[in-house]
């Protein structure tokens, strides 16, 4: 599922294509992509508007218009793509929306396990309509403060990969990137986040920024099928110390252990991590 690194890669390559560009009209291809209003009320919604901004708000994509928003979440293998109407980046069978712009090109919405989502909003209560803002902040460019993260894990006893993994929590990290942070952070994923200090906490948002900053500079992680464009795959992945790794920790050459915390893979060294 890509997470804040993919999402950011992904916002950055297509805005240049999008801004000022009108919307001439969407077509919506599978019913459950949309829930915030009937497809026929997206259409119209969307029809000649002019897209405006194109940002993201931790793991989603807003595009914003005159007055609505159109929000997208990737889910696990969602891809937008900028195309010629007549040809197709990949398989049809996986198109779910797609946008016709005035430039004649159309913005397509891949996704092959048909989870992601595609809403839009009146453009005042975008935030409290579609509930992101109950997200926590992200953990990056200092947004993240050490007393608020700890206040939040004193009052968990979760385990502390678990809690990172809320998004009510902190926003933007997902499977692959906590197992990044808690390794660095030399914490054992099964730990009860009420026993982490605040200085194992001032640990993990340091580690969090270094992980995130290098993962969105080098456009995120591409382990299964991640592009940001067709072909355009990120390059993390061969800077990851611990998930995915089935051999020896690259600190101490102790066997990495794989373990499931609350059905999530998990990959961690149990010598590192304490």
């Amino acid at each position: 599922m890509p997470e804040l690194p993919e999402v950011v890669t992904v916002t950055n390559t297509i805005k240049p294509s999008l801004i000022n560009r009108t919307i001439l009209n969407a077509q919506i291809f599978t019913n459950k992509i949309i829930s915030s209003t009937s497809i026929d009320q997206f259409i119209n919604l969307t029809k000649n508007q002019k897209i405006l901004d194109v940002y993201n708000l931790a793991k989603y994509i807003v595009f914003e218009l005159k007055d609505h928003v159109i929000i997208s979440h990737l889910r696990m293998t969602g891809k937008w793509v900028i195309e010629n109407v007549d040809q197709f980046a990949y398989k049809k069978s996986w198109l779910r929306a797609e946008i016709l712009l005035d430039n004649n090109l159309v913005f397509r919405f891949y996704d092959m396990r048909g989870f992601g989502t595609l809403n839009i909003y009146n453009k005042q209560t975008f935030l409290k309509d579609s509930h992101l803002d109950k997200l926590g902040p992200i953990p990056l460019n200092n947004l993240t403060s050490v007393d608020y993260l700890f206040n939040k894990l004193q009052k968990s006893n979760k385990a502390i990969k678990t809690v990172l993994l809320d998004q009510h929590v902190i926003s933007g990290l997902g499977n692959i990137y906590v197992n990044e942070v808690l390794f660095l952070s030399k914490i054992n994923p099964l730990t009860s986040a009420n026993l982490i200090t605040k200085q194992q906490t001032e640990e993990i948002i340091k580690n969090c920024e270094q992980v995130l900053s290098e993962a969105i500079l080098l456009k995120g992680s591409t382990i299964s099928d991640f592009e940001s464009l067709p072909g355009v795959t990120g390059s993390y992945q061969n800077k990851l110390l611990v998930h995915l790794n089935n051999k020896n920790c690259k600190i101490c050459d102790t066997k990495i252990s794989k373990i499931k915390v609350n059905g999530r893979g998990t990959y961690y060294c149990s010598n590192c991590q304490k």
